[in-house]
């Protein structure tokens, strides 16, 4: 009696042992973030348990893309132990829903591994479609105007504090809220930019109220509409040099108005204008003449002609000359 005793006693330890097996368990499988900003990190915690009657070892943590983790407290748990992992968001690169996943790998026999998963809105607190301004085919005479929607992605309002564009005079700003929006209205004066421009970009920086989004910045670009076309426009030799050289310049008016045209000199002394009249006219023909005086080598020069018009109150036309 006893031998049997002793060789059954060994056999109910071993089925006792073989029962006792770890399960691991998690207050939540899932958790969502709600609305969240891209420039701001979001985690959360998630509780592990070993709800079994054996000793769970965690032995991997696999996060998807975009998400990472904090290692466990502890990777073993007796039976009724709990420790928690960290799951960690950027959500910079990222705009509206997003899904994200961990795998946790375990010695659970049933569920070897298990998927926990997280979810965010992400939202601009202040979007904006574009952040390009175009302004083109303006004239000096008459202002255009074009309206920038800084959209409120939290549902608060977005109050504009000031606008500015540091050294462009030309444009005038104004702005209103139209629900928890608001509305940039930009008025672009062509009078206002200086003689001799045409086209160009500025910077436009709009600072509101919500101290956890930068000043907004704007690129506006802009071009004037040329009221005096030249053709060509662009005057260029390639001769010899020692000889007079001369070609045929022909301004006309976009519009069929007359215009008078004044010729107020060029950066190369060696080059005059001949056959210009003082009479208006819808179009004006002169000549381009580089003296035979020009010394060998290149050149890259700039002729100035003023005019009555106010859309094109000054031209600009490149010399270029290459003489051997």
């Amino acid at each position: 009696m006893r031998i049997a005793l002793l060789l059954t006693l060994p056999a109910l330890m071993l089925t006792a042992q073989d029962a006792a097996q770890p399960a691991i368990t998690f207050d939540a499988m899932h958790f969502d973030f709600g609305k969240i900003s891209p420039d701001k990190k979001v985690s959360h915690k998630f509780k592990v348990l070993n709800k079994g009657t054996g000793l769970l070892n965690i032995t991997g943590v696999n996060p998807s893309c975009g998400c990472t983790y904090t290692a466990p407290a502890k990777w073993s748990l007796q039976p009724g132990e709990a420790t928690e992992i960290e799951a960690t968001f950027n959500p910079t690169g990222y705009r509206g829903p997003v899904r994200k996943s961990l795998v946790v790998v375990s010695n659970d026999p049933k569920t070897p591994s298990q998927t926990l998963t997280f979810e965010a809105d992400v939202v601009q607190e202040i979007g904006l479609k574009s952040n390009s301004v175009f302004f083109l085919d303006v004239p000096r005479t008459k202002p255009m105007n074009s309206s920038v929607r800084l959209e409120s992605g939290n549902g608060e309002k977005v109050e504009i504090t000031e606008v500015k564009a540091p050294g462009a005079p030309y444009y005038h700003f104004s702005f209103k809220n139209e629900g928890n929006d608001a509305l940039l209205d930009i008025t672009f004066d062509g009078k206002l930019v200086p003689a001799g421009q045409q086209r160009g970009a500025d910077t436009i920086t709009v600072r509101h109220t919500n101290p956890r989004v930068p000043p907004i910045v704007l690129t506006a670009q802009w071009e004037l509409k040329p009221a005096i076309l030249a053709s060509p426009d662009k005057v260029v030799w390639q001769e010899p040099a020692g000889k007079e050289l001369r070609a045929k310049l022909v301004l006309k008016s976009a519009n069929g108005k007359s215009f008078v045209l004044k010729f107020n000199g060029c950066t190369n002394p060696n080059v005059r204008v001949e056959g210009l009249g003082n009479r208006p006219a819808p179009l004006q023909e002169f000549s381009v003449v580089l003296s035979k005086d020009a010394k060998p080598g290149t050149t890259n020069d700039l002729l100035t002609l003023s005019t009555d018009d106010p859309d094109q109150p000054q031209i600009l036309v490149r010399i270029a000359a290459i003489l051997s």
